[in-house]
């Protein structure tokens, strides 16, 4: 079994669908303008966790033929189907976000070069969902001929989060710094050394500093989004060095995973409640959620985030 947790788990087909969303961003495909009698596209949502609240609801575009939708306008509308009969609720329109993924690989001449990937995501940036139950989004995309059809998408609001919700505070987990080990590699997957494991959360919470704390693995990633996210954090490191603390924490166990060839989930996964990765959080001084991002993330909505507390 792959992932071991107590927690409960996206059901397959959804993280299939995450996954096949970003292969086709990643592989940087992009929508020309539909005919009248285009291809039929998907909404594809990229999270799993949406509450009773203000929730960041981010989701992709594909067409039938595989090619991913970017940079339209779309209108997102969303209704309760455990109403007698669906009524709006509530709209908004989606910003269309590009991550911009820096990542340094070795080389065989020793050399470190940095190689540059995009993705792109549209998102919500804030929608209030009033009540939990079965709902769905409508996507609206402009364009020539009214924009092409796009199929609805289905999805559940809980009445409260499984993973740590804004306002909540943190655990204060021990995890391992580089001070604990004999090398980069037992506390990371990344392929070079980053300095985002200086100090564990539990010093985080005692060194009234924001801080960021990102669970990702860049090389045994289920959801393909761990990469890019950590490569995200760490040139938001750069940006608030010194201001703030940045925390990588591996969701899996790494030994195992190199070992075995099996995702098996660090207790950390369990002390945090986390039922998929990657998973941003941005906590303040007092050690409570500001903000959390599921899945892709860019810098400037962590900035967002981050810059009121300092």
């Amino acid at each position: 079994m792959p992932y071991v947790s107590s927690r409960p788990r996206p059901s397959a087909w959804l993280a299939a669908i995450v996954v096949g969303l970003l292969a086709v961003a990643a592989a940087g495909c992009t929508g020309g303008e539909p005919a009248a009698r285009g291809p039929t596209y998907s909404g594809l949502i990229a999270a799993t966790e949406f509450v009773v609240g203000e929730n960041r609801f981010p989701f992709g575009i594909v067409a039938v033929d595989g090619v991913f939708l970017e940079s339209a306008i779309v209108r997102v509308k969303f209704f309760s189907l455990d109403d007698p009969t669906p009524e709006l609720l509530a709209q908004e329109v989606a910003t269309w976000r590009t991550i911009e993924s820096v990542t340094p690989h070795l080389h065989a001449d020793g050399e470190t070069h940095p190689h540059r990937e995009f993705r792109g995501i549209y998102v919500v940036d804030a929608v209030e969902f009033p009540k939990p139950g079965i709902w769905t989004a409508e996507f609206d995309v402009s364009g020539a001929y009214g924009g092409p059809r796009v199929s609805d998408a289905a999805f559940e609001v809980s009445a409260g989060p499984t993973a740590p919700g804004v306002g909540e505070r943190v655990p204060a987990t021990q995890n391992l710094t580089i001070h604990d080990v004999a090398s980069f590699a037992e506390i990371s997957s990344r392929a070079v050394e980053d300095d985002m494991h200086e100090v564990s959360v539990a010093q985080a919470l005692e060194g009234g500093k924001p801080f960021v704390v990102v669970f990702a693995s860049p090389a045994f990633c289920v959801s393909a989004m761990c990469g890019p996210v950590t490569d995200t954090i760490a040139a938001a490191h750069d940006r608030f060095r010194g201001r703030a603390e940045f925390i990588h924490i591996e969701p899996w166990d790494l030994a195992v995973a190199r070992g075995e060839g099996r995702l098996v989930a660090a207790p950390v996964m369990d002390e945090w409640r986390l039922p998929t990765e990657p998973w941003t959080f941005v906590v303040g001084a007092d050690g409570r959620v500001v903000k959390r991002f599921e899945g892709l993330v860019t810098g400037d909505e962590v900035a967002a985030a981050l810059e009121p507390l300092l």
